[in-house]
Parts: C-alpha cells; structure tokens; sequence
C-alpha cells in the first residue's frame, strides 16, 4: 500500500513539473517582455497591456502595438499610421522583418 501511494506523489509531482513546464515555454513564445538587437544599444519593451517603448541613444520612444501571432502592428506616439512587422520567436530570439524585407534579430533580456 505505501509503494502504490509513493508511487501516486511521484507521478503527481512529475505532472505537476510537466505543466509547469509548458506554461514557461508558452510564455517565452510572447512578445512581451525586453528585447535588445544583438548588435547592442536598441531594444524594445513590450508590455502586457499593448504598450511599450524603443530605446536607443538614451531617448525612449512610447508606442502601442497589437500582436497578431506571427507579425506586430506598432504605432509610436505622435504618429497617425502603425507599421506591421512579422517575427519569428526561437527560444530567447526574436527575428523581426524590418520594413526592407531585412532580418533583424533581437535577444531576449
């Protein structure tokens, strides 16, 4: 009898690890979070909330943007047209298509 329950709490534990697991991978395929270009001093901060900034050369441009899954929508504060850019998330990199058909790839911080 206690070999079948310790037998129980692993399997629970190793579900419970599993699911843990597939929530933090789920998460890293997300725009949110801070991305800095591999090349150093840009990166983009996507919040939660659909908003977020570019910094480079200690000036932070505000925008808001709206993630569509495999490309973005940003608008920068002051414009009246949003620009829509498609990405790729591998793990903790995120290549974006700048608006020349160029990649242009970022590193998670």
């Amino acid at each position: 009898m206690k070999k079948a329950f310790a037998l129980i709490m692993v399997l629970v534990m190793v579900l419970s690890l599993a699911a843990c697991g597939g929530k933090t991978e789920e998460e890293a395929l997300t725009l949110v979070g801070q991305w800095e270009y591999e090349g150093g001093g840009y990166v983009y901060t996507f919040n939660e909330d659909g908003t977020g900034t570019y910094s480079f050369a200690g000036t932070d441009m505000k925008f808001t943007y709206e993630d569509k899954g495999t490309s973005f929508s940003l608008l920068y504060d002051g414009n009246t047209d949003a620009t829509d850019f498609e990405y790729v998330i591998d793990g903790k990199t995120l290549t974006v298509t700048d608006s020349f058909g160029e990649p242009v790839v970022y590193n998670r911080k």
